[in-house]
């Protein structure tokens, strides 16, 4: 055990560095995400790891060597290099705490309606990461494989506050990641959707139809179809049709930030069968999306993604069909009348390149005045919300916060609405020929 203990702290010491290693190489991509997500976002779990190692050795002290003293002194400087990752995890919230006030106001806290405020600020018994793969809870009731479409993947779980509510709850989309060619909605976003549904919402996670059998644009088809279901259906389970946000990450990310922008847009290749369906949403959360599939700003020269894309994903090469090259991705679909949209994006994504997402932003931000929340997370990977860690709870948190900011401008819209319903319904009372009357000299 003596000289174990100098591998395992070298290993993890050639980890850590390949973890924080900012160069894309294109023949370790996937590699690094691996590496760089596992380290990164289980750093306590690692550093808890070297410092049992650590005790097994210093108790087996008869056999040291050379190699158990540099082994013990490499351990300890992975827990001190793991307990800084940790701590940038944990400050990754200052880095919210800065961006949300530049993409909602400086006072978007007050504009957050006070109940619903209180649902974000909850606390919780123990750290979430001390359990990072723990999802369940028993307050979230869920009705599994509901069918909205015609195809064999077009089915979605709905997951919904046990308790009861006499007003309609705000409803959250989910759309999956795993690079359009696999994935299911059920294994995703779950720290999200339990934060969520524990806050009053129901989260709706879909499936749909994936490449390289299905190209391009089926799986957004598929999208629209299931945010068209919702709104037809989710009366019936509690939810309000005139109030839904979607959600996603990587592939899931791209697909949402299409679902937000092409809304009503394209209804006879993008609605085949519900042509005349409102397709709408109220907000959008992007993580870690693709954003440019012809990488006009040449981000990924040296590894390009448009052989895969021409291969699995779209139907027709760029060359041969520009036109729908430009439907697929959502830096050309930018519109003016978009509606709130909040980007985060880890800074070392070797999936899904951080500079894709800074000129997405931009594009939002040049063409409409629309809510735009932007986080470029330091020395995080791709992937960072899919279990509890320091980041995901704090990523989790700004997207709730940035969700509940929205809904609360829904709510304090509709409920101007309705007051000048109210009074000019009075008014025709008092005035039954409709006619407006003359102001007093």
């Amino acid at each position: 055990m003596a000289d174990c203990i100098f591998w395992i702290s070298l290993t993890y010491l050639l980890l850590i560095l390949f973890a924080e290693n900012r160069f894309r190489w294109k023949y370790s991509l996937i590699v690094q995400f691996f590496v760089g997500w596992l380290i990164l976002e289980l750093a306590w779990f690692h550093g808890a790891v070297n410092l049992v190692t650590l005790i097994m050795t210093i108790g087996d002290a008869n056999d040291w060597t050379f190699k158990t003293v540099i082994g013990i002194g490499l351990s300890i400087y992975n827990m001190i290099l793991l307990y800084q990752i940790h701590q940038q995890g944990e400050n990754s919230k200052r880095e919210f705490d800065k961006t949300l006030p530049i993409g909602l106001g400086d006072d978007y806290q007050d504009k957050i309606i006070p109940e619903r405020k209180t649902l974000i600020n909850t606390e919780t018994r123990y750290p979430l990461w001390l359990k990072p793969f723990n999802f369940k809870s028993s307050k979230i009731d869920a009705v599994k494989n509901i069918t909205y479409g015609p195809n064999e993947r077009n089915t979605l779980d709905l997951y919904k506050p046990v308790t009861s509510s006499d007003k309609p709850r705000p409803v959250m989309l989910q759309i999956h990641g795993g690079g359009w060619i696999l994935g299911y909605g059920e294994r995703q976003g779950l720290p999200l959707r339990n934060k969520l549904v524990e806050a009053g919402w129901i989260f709706v996670a879909i499936n749909y139809r994936l490449s390289p059998q299905h190209k391009f644009p089926a799986h957004l088809i598929d999208c629209k179809q299931a945010l068209h279901w919702i709104k037809e259906n989710i009366a019936q389970y509690g939810g309000d049709p005139d109030f839904i946000m979607t959600t996603g990450g990587s592939s899931g990310g791209h697909l949402c930030s299409l679902v937000a922008l092409t809304s009503n847009h394209e209804q006879a290749l993008l609605q085949p069968g519900f042509e005349n369906a409102d397709t709408s949403v109220n907000g959008c959360i992007s993580m870690y999306g693709v954003y440019d599939f012809a990488d006009r700003n040449h981000h990924r020269t040296d590894v390009p993604m448009i052989d895969f894309l021409e291969k699995q994903i779209m139907p027709k090469t760029l060359e041969e069909d520009p036109e729908l090259w430009d439907l697929a991705f959502p830096i050309a679909q930018v519109r003016e009348d978009r509606p709130p949209f909040m980007v985060v994006h880890g800074e070392l994504d070797t999936l899904s390149f951080v500079e894709d997402a800074k000129y997405f932003v931009k594009a939002l931000r040049e063409t409409s005045d629309a809510p735009c929340v932007y986080t470029e997370l330091t020395t995080t990977q791709h992937a960072m919300d899919i279990f509890w860690s320091p980041r995901c709870v704090n990523t989790v948190r700004a997207m709730h916060t940035f969700a509940e900011y929205v809904y609360s401008q829904y709510l304090q819209n509709h409920q101007t609405t309705q007051q000048k319903k109210s009074r000019t319904k009075k008014s025709q009372g008092d005035n039954p020929s409709g006619t407006s009357e003359p102001a007093a000299e």
